[in-house]
């Protein structure tokens, strides 16, 4: 993100919360946009910056009157923070909750430090000054302690799940300015648009830097400069989701030794380690070994381990050597175990005494969206054994680096729960069901754990999706038309209910006869327009009769697929849809990259044919969940 030229200071307005104030920690903060009059102030007439084509508009006078009064200062216990790096955390509002805090290591587990409310998105969030290294850390969500699935999950020497996060400088935000500057900020959804982080000014430069570490994942940001809003034209200029023009920056895994191990004999057990780079060879230090959110058991009992190794800031041409000590090795040397050598920063995993690279690790995870019925699972042992193959691929690939598997189905909750049962143990579990056509979401139940000790029986439903989807619906209107459409056809009970709406408050479902879909749909968008309601109507299904399911307009197959993707934070590029069926179409035509199993039904298949052809589409050769793991390589995510 560096660059020798001047920023440019294009400077754009952000509909967004304005209001300055200090948080607890000492940092600037932007509550919510309908709190209070200190808001900066934003002037209709704006006026061309100087030299630039873009718009700005002018907050000096606020900035004026809190000028050097913002610091990103280091949570009370932590002691002295060296190298510090500004570290945001977040706890998504889709879990529910009222008040927020986090407590960890690197405050010693002292005090709570309390997040704040996005009222954008309902997240949660905190930002914090920390020194690089491994953090543990915990949420106390409404008086009760959790983690949050949308991070790594370690367990600790006492049986207790945290989350872990490596804080090391993934992203470095410059500002290159004309040397007027002052005073320089940066703001993003990393943060929910909530704390305003300050940039230093390096000596004898007009460069202001700050150094932040954040997960992997793609985020847009703007810098607030002596009071306005503006761009870089240094880094990537795009418009966000609600049409702003935001900086944007993919951020990746900071390089570190991320080592995997499956070996019965290591469960329970630390690594000897050191590093050796070219200004130096560390002493042996031990590192734990913690639980990862694989499911899979290999032979002998083991579970996959893991531990990550951060590199120390400045080491170059980094190895790694390392060896097991077990609980029960009193006084173990690292001499007399088997010893191995990593030879450069990456991903490396240890089963049947093999050394492999395991480069996926450093990749970031990837979400992976399927229907069921035809394309996860079907009838038959040969079926089965595809569902299970595709269960060892994931759990002993994706999993390991927290990749979110989501099952996007026509099956009722308490259906699923008797598939899975059903399958014993060949089906994957997922970390999210998508229902009812998009207008249920339900996340699973951790359990007081991570993914690895589920039942899979205990599911939460999203209500803040439920919540989002009540906007422009009125459930007693659109039954109220879809009434009228039914009777329309009593004489030859060509329209007939399926739903009411009584179980899936925000879907009606109908069954239409081909010879009356036209009318009935003409009928339907007739009535919901009069009634003011907004509704998206969606016909699915083949041979004489069609589903016509009339749902929220913001529910829908796709777009709960993209709410989840927030939610979880995966980069488009990072994330798949793979079905078999025309009730597919809606969440194959996004723009993530697609899978279409070789045993589809010809009315997807006619989709199929007449979409442009680009590597986005990949329509396998092999069926079902077999055709799955197919599509996964071939789009090189395998």
């Amino acid at each position: 993100m560096q660059s020798m030229m001047p920023a440019m200071r294009t400077h754009v307005p952000l509909l967004r919360p304005r209001r300055i104030t200090h948080s607890g920690l000492g940092l600037a903060r932007r509550p919510d946009r309908h709190q209070g009059s200190r808001s900066l102030h934003t002037s209709e007439s704006r006026q061309a910056a100087p030299d630039s084509p873009h718009q700005t508009f002018n907050d000096a006078k606020c900035a004026q009157n809190h000028a050097h009064s913002h610091v990103l200062a280091a949570p009370a216990g932590a002691g002295d923070v060296i190298d510090g790096v500004a570290t945001a955390f977040r706890w998504p509002g889709a879990f529910g909750s009222h008040a927020v805090s986090i407590l960890g290591s690197f405050n010693s587990w002292q005090e709570p430090i309390p997040l704040h409310q996005s009222a954008d998105t309902g997240d949660w969030f905190v930002s914090m000054m920390l020194s690089p290294g491994l953090h543990q850390y915990k949420f106390l969500v409404d008086d009760v302690w959790q983690t949050s699935p949308c991070e790594p999950i370690v367990s600790d020497s006492q049986g207790s799940y945290n989350n872990q996060q490596s804080v090391a400088c993934s992203v470095t935000f410059d500002w290159i300015g004309d040397g007027l500057a002052r005073e320089v900020f940066v703001s993003g959804d990393f943060t929910g648009w909530m704390d305003l982080l300050p940039l230093s000014k390096e000596v004898g430069s007009n460069k202001f830097s700050l150094d932040c570490s954040l997960l992997p994942g793609a985020y847009f940001y703007q810098f607030l400069v002596d009071g306005q809003w503006s761009v870089s034209s240094n880094s990537i200029v795009e418009a966000d989701e609600q049409g702003h023009l935001s900086n944007k920056v993919t951020v990746q895994t900071p390089p570190a030794f991320h080592l995997f191990c499956a070996e019965p004999s290591w469960q329970g057990a630390t690594i000897h380690m050191r590093l050796t780079c070219k200004q130096h060879t560390q002493g042996w230090q031990q590192v734990a070994l913690h639980n990862t959110a694989s499911r899979s058991q290999h032979w002998g009992g083991g579970r996959w381990k893991t531990a990550v190794i951060p590199i120390p800031k400045g080491c170059q041409s980094t190895q790694m050597q390392l060896a097991m000590k077990s609980n029960t090795d009193e006084g173990h040397r690292p001499s007399e175990s088997r010893q191995y050598m990593c030879p450069h920063p990456g991903g490396y995993k240890i089963q049947q005494g093999q050394l492999r690279p395991f480069p996926q690790a450093t990749a970031g995870p990837i979400m992976l969206v399927s229907d069921l019925d035809g394309t996860m699972v079907g009838n038959g042992h040969e079926a089965d054994a595809m569902t299970y193959n595709f269960k060892q691929y994931w759990e002993d690939n994706a999993a390991l680096r927290n990749s979110v598997l989501v099952y996007n189905t026509g099956r009722s909750l308490g259906q699923f729960t008797s598939l899975y049962q059903e399958k014993a143990g060949a089906l994957a579990l997922p970390n999210v069901l998508i229902t009812a056509v998009g207008t249920k979401i339900f996340l699973l139940d951790l359990e007081g754990g991570c993914r690895e000790r589920a039942s899979g029986q205990n599911w939460h439903q999203d209500l803040q999706w439920s919540h989002r989807l009540d906007e422009g619906w009125d459930l007693s209107a659109v039954k109220q038309v879809a009434e009228e459409a039914v009777r329309r056809h009593a004489n030859d009970s060509s329209v007939n209910w399926l739903d009411h709406g009584t179980e899936h408050p925000h879907r009606i479902a109908l069954s239409v006869h081909t010879s009356s879909l036209e009318d009935c749909l003409t009928h339907l968008r007739h009535g919901f327009q009069q009634h003011a309601v907004q509704v998206r109507i969606i016909v699915s299904g083949v041979g004489d009769y069609r589903y016509v399911d009339c749902v929220a307009i913001k529910a829908g197959k796709q777009e709960a697929l993209e709410y989840i993707r927030a939610l979880f934070n995966i980069p488009l590029t990072h994330c798949m849809a793979a079905g078999d069926s025309g009730n597919d179409i809606l969440m194959l035509e996004g723009q993530h990259q697609a899978i279409i199993v070789s045993n589809a039904q010809q009315e997807l298949l006619d989709w199929l044919l007449q979409q442009k052809q680009t590597p986005r589409i990949v329509c396998t050769d092999a069926p079902m969940a077999d055709g799955i793991l197919e599509g996964i390589a071939r789009h090189g995510m395998h």
